[in-house]
């Protein structure tokens, strides 16, 4: 008799509020859109709970294949060629999200929006695969990749791929700092190589390469990094900033 109550209950539960137990992968990816179109209050708030894709695999109860199929789902929702912005939106934020809950399966697909660059979810698909091959092999020639292509990839985006690493080597940066010393040492001889053949920012990886590479700073080797790269004709502001860094590299006094 017992059993007969609980089970009844139950039913009528579940016709009260089906979303608790139930819900439809449509209305989960309504959740996710929701998430990703979230914006935070213009005033800052340190109690301001900001949702996160995780909140929807706890809330519907989701094991981890369940919450992927959804964000991949989404991500494969709009086209390329979307062009409403919230949509847009959303499958970038999907996009982006492969790189935390997706895995090395993945990266076919994400070759594909990333070697798009039409493709408005090109960055967020840049910065998933580059989460994903962080603790590989291939994660330093994929950078190479991004960094070098300058006909795929556009100054801005290799710019802000640049100050990734850099954040990744930085413990300040919770999100993306990498404690694997190894990865870390990696990314600063990456640097180091970089600084002697990038030519459209060349003080912003010089810089970068400084502060991992301390024993760079005053180097011979960044002299003649600096001396070489530096483009004719330079005047204005931009000289100015140029003769500070190679006075800045000169040796300190008693060396």
């Amino acid at each position: 008799m017992m059993k007969k109550i609980k089970l009844l209950c139950c039913v009528v539960l579940s016709a009260i509020m089906p979303g608790v137990y139930a819900a439809t992968q449509a209305e989960r990816i309504a959740e996710l859109e929701r998430i990703a179109l979230y914006e935070p209050s213009d005033w800052i708030d340190e109690n301001e709970v900001i949702p996160t894709p995780d909140d929807v695999k706890k809330k519907f109860n989701l094991n981890d294949a369940e919450f992927y199929a959804d964000v991949m789902s989404l991500a494969c929702k709009y086209s390329n060629t979307e062009t409403n912005r919230e949509k847009r939106i959303c499958r970038s934020s999907a996009v982006g999200w492969l790189g935390v809950y997706g895995s090395t399966n993945d990266l076919s697909f994400l070759a594909s929006v990333r070697t798009n660059k039409v493709d408005f979810a090109q960055e967020a698909a840049v910065f998933a695969t580059l989460r994903i091959l962080r603790s590989g092999d291939s994660f330093i020639p994929m950078v190479r990749e991004v960094v070098t292509n300058t006909n795929m990839y556009s100054i801005g985006l290799r710019r802000l791929v640049y100050c990734h690493l850099y954040n990744m080597c930085r413990k300040e940066n919770v999100y993306v700092y990498i404690p694997d010393g190894l990865v870390r040492a990696r990314i600063a001889e990456f640097f180091i190589e970089r600084t002697a053949l990038e030519s459209d920012m060349p003080l912003s990886v010089d810089e970068i390469a400084c502060k991992l590479n301390p024993s760079y700073r005053h180097s011979q080797q960044r002299r003649d990094n600096l001396a070489r790269l530096r483009k004719p004709g330079l005047t204005g502001l931009p000289a100015q900033i140029y003769d500070a860094a190679q006075r800045d590299a000169l040796p300190k006094e008693g060396e």
